[in-house]
C-alpha cells in the first residue's frame, strides 16, 4: 500500500488553518519558517445575581407543591395545567353492552384522576391541598403559542369558576396498606376523585361523537380541554410528576357476564404540559454580595460581564487558543434536612440569547453556548474553553461600530449588554451514535427541580486565564 505523506500534510494544514479561523480573522498561511509562540495572561469577571423572566415551560415533567427554601429563605410554589392524549381512533364497547341507569342511558359508575410521581421534596407527611378545574374550552391551549414558567394560569379558565374537585393529601399515602406501599410495583399517587356527571359525559359523547376520539386534537377540542392544577394550601411538599391520568370506569357485558371497564386518557409529552412556578422573597438576594446564586426553578441565575476588550488589547492579531472560566460553588451553612439540591448542568450563552436560546430550542452550539456539568470532587463548574465566544463578541462590536458609526462610548451605550454572558442552570438529553460512539445533545431546557447554590464572585472577582498565540 502506497501512503502519499504530502497529501495527509496538505489535508492536516487545512484542518489546523479551518479550526483557527473562529479565533481571528487576520492570520495568514503559515510558512516553514514560521514559528509559534505562546504566552498567558489572567484577567477578571465581575459577576452579578439576577431573576429570571419569561422561562419557557417547556418540560416532560409537572410540579405540584409548596416549599421553604432554606439557602435563600425563599418559598417556591409549584401549580400545572395539562391536555390529556386520546389513542386515535378510540373506542368504547358497543354501546348495547354497556349498563345502563334507570333512565336507560349510558352512565359512568365513577371518575377520577390520578397523579404519579417517583419522587417528592420536603416531608412525606405534610398535608397538601390542590383544586383542581376544568380549563376554558374558549381558550384552548395552542401548539403554537409559547408556555411561560411566570403565567398566570387562573387566565386559562373561566371567570368565576369552581373547582371541579378538591383534594387534600400528603406525599406518602397512609390510605394505602404499607406492604402495598413499600413494593416494588406500586408507582406513589395522588387520587383525586371527579364528580361522576363529568365521566358520564365523556363516555356519551364517545358513543354518540366517535370522531372526536379521532385524535388528541378533536378529544381536546370537543370533548374537556385539560385540568389546572391549583395550590390552595400547604407549606412543605412538593411534587415531581411523570404523568397524570383520568379514569373513567363503567360496567359492561360480555359473554353473560358484567365486567368493569376503563376509559383512560393521559397527560403526556403528546399533549401540552406546563407548569408554573412562584418564587417568594428574592429580591434581597440581588444585592450585590462576595457571591452570586444560582435557584431553581424559575428564579435565579448569575451574570458574568466579560472583559473582552481587554483581552483582545495588544493581541489583536494573535489567536486565543484557550479562555477558561471556572465557577466555585460555596458549599450550604443551612442545617436543615430539606437543603435543595446543586444544579448538575449549567448552560453559558450570551444574555441578549437566553430567551431566544429555549424558545427556538436550540443546544449548546461551542460558539456562543457552553454547557458544562458540576464536578463534585471539586465543588467546581469549568467552562473549558470559551475562546470563540470571546472573538465573536470582539468582532460583532467593531464591525457594528463601523457600520453604525458608533465610538466606543456610543457603542457600550447603545448596547449595554454585549459582552455580559448568563449561567443557567439546565437539563441537557442527548444521544450516542451506536456506529461512532459519539454523543450530541438533543436538547436543552430549563432545570425546573428543586436547586439552590452560592457561587464565588459578586464583589470578589473571578480571574481567568486566556492562552494567546501567535506566529511570527
Amino acid at each position: 500500500m502506497n501512503i502519499n505523506f504530502r497529501n495527509i500534510a496538505v489535508v492536516a494544514t487545512a484542518i489546523l488553518l479551518a479550526a483557527c479561523d473562529e479565533d481571528t480573522g487576520s492570520m495568514g498561511i503559515i510558512s516553514d519558517n514560521d514559528a509559534i509562540s505562546s504566552t498567558t495572561q489572567t484577567f477578571q469577571i465581575y459577576s452579578s445575581t439576577s431573576m429570571l423572566d419569561s422561562v419557557v415551560a417547556n418540560t416532560t415533567k409537572s410540579y405540584l407543591g409548596q416549599i421553604y427554601d432554606p439557602e435563600t429563605e425563599a418559598i417556591v410554589k409549584a401549580e400545572f395545567m395539562a391536555q390529556f392524549y386520546t389513542f386515535e381512533d378510540y373506542r368504547l364497547p358497543d354501546a348495547s353492552t354497556i349498563l345502563k341507569n334507570a333512565d336507560g342511558l349510558v352512565e359512568a359508575d365513577s371518575v377520577e384522576l390520578r397523579l404519579y410521581f417517583s419522587s417528592y421534596f420536603g416531608d412525606g407527611n405534610n398535608p397538601m391541598k390542590v383544586n383542581v378545574y376544568e380549563l376554558d374550552r374558549d381558550n384552548i391551549l395552542r401548539e403554537d403559542q409559547t408556555y411561560y414558567a411566570s403565567d398566570d394560569f387562573t387566565s386559562y379558565i373561566p371567570q368565576d369558576a369552581q373547582p371541579l374537585a378538591t383534594k387534600t393529601f400528603s406525599p406518602i399515602d397512609y390510605s394505602v396498606a404499607e406492604a402495598v406501599r413499600t413494593s416494588t410495583t406500586y408507582y406513589n399517587n395522588v387520587r383525586i376523585r371527579l364528580p361522576k356527571d363529568f365521566g358520564t359525559n365523556i363516555l356519551r359523547m364517545a358513543i354518540e361523537h366517535p370522531e372526536y376520539f379521532a385524535d388528541s386534537w378533536q378529544f381536546i377540542h370537543n370533548v374537556f380541554p385539560g385540568f389546572y392544577f391549583n395550590i390552595q394550601s400547604g407549606l412543605g411538599s412538593m411534587l415531581t410528576l411523570d404523568v397524570s391520568a383520568l379514569n373513567v370506569y363503567f360496567r359492561y357485558v360480555f359473554e353473560d357476564s358484567t365486567y368493569v371497564g376503563i376509559s383512560r386518557f393521559s397527560a403526556t409529552p403528546e399533549v401540552i404540559q406546563s407548569s408554573s412556578f412562584q418564587n417568594t422573597g428574592l429580591n434581597r438576594l440581588l444585592a450585590q454580595q462576595p457571591y452570586t446564586y444560582l435557584k431553581t426553578p424559575a428564579a435565579l441565575v448569575t451574570e458574568l460581564t466579560l472583559p473582552v476588550d481587554e483581552i483582545f488589547a495588544g493581541h489583536e492579531t494573535d489567536s486565543i487558543t484557550r479562555a477558561r472560566v471556572i465557577l466555585s460553588k460555596y458549599n450550604s451553612t443551612t442545617q436543615s434536612a430539606y437543603v435543595l439540591n446543586t444544579p448538575s448542568q449549567l448552560l453559558l450563552l450570551p444574555k441578549a440569547e437566553l430567551g431566544t436560546f429555549f424558545k427556538n430550542h436550540k443546544v449548546a452550539d461551542g460558539l456562543t453556548s457552553y454547557t458544562t456539568t458540576f464536578a463534585s470532587s471539586y465543588n467546581t463548574y469549568t467552562f473549558d474553553n470559551i475562546s470563540r465566544l470571546l472573538s465573536r463578541l470582539y468582532r460583532q462590536k467593531h464591525a457594528t461600530m463601523r457600520a453604525e458609526g458608533l465610538s466606543e462610548a456610543q457603542y457600550s451605550a447603545k448596547y449595554p449588554d454585549w459582552n455580559k454572558v448568563t449561567v443557567v442552570p439546565v437539563v441537557v438529553s442527548t444521544y450516542t451514535d451506536p456506529q461512532t460512539g459519539l454523543a450530541a445533545q438533543t436538547s436543552v431546557t430549563h432545570d425546573f427541580s428543586l436547586s439552590s447554590i452560592r457561587l464565588k464572585g459578586g464583589t470578589e472577582p473571578i480571574d481567568m486565564q486566556v492562552v494567546y498565540s501567535s506566529y511570527h
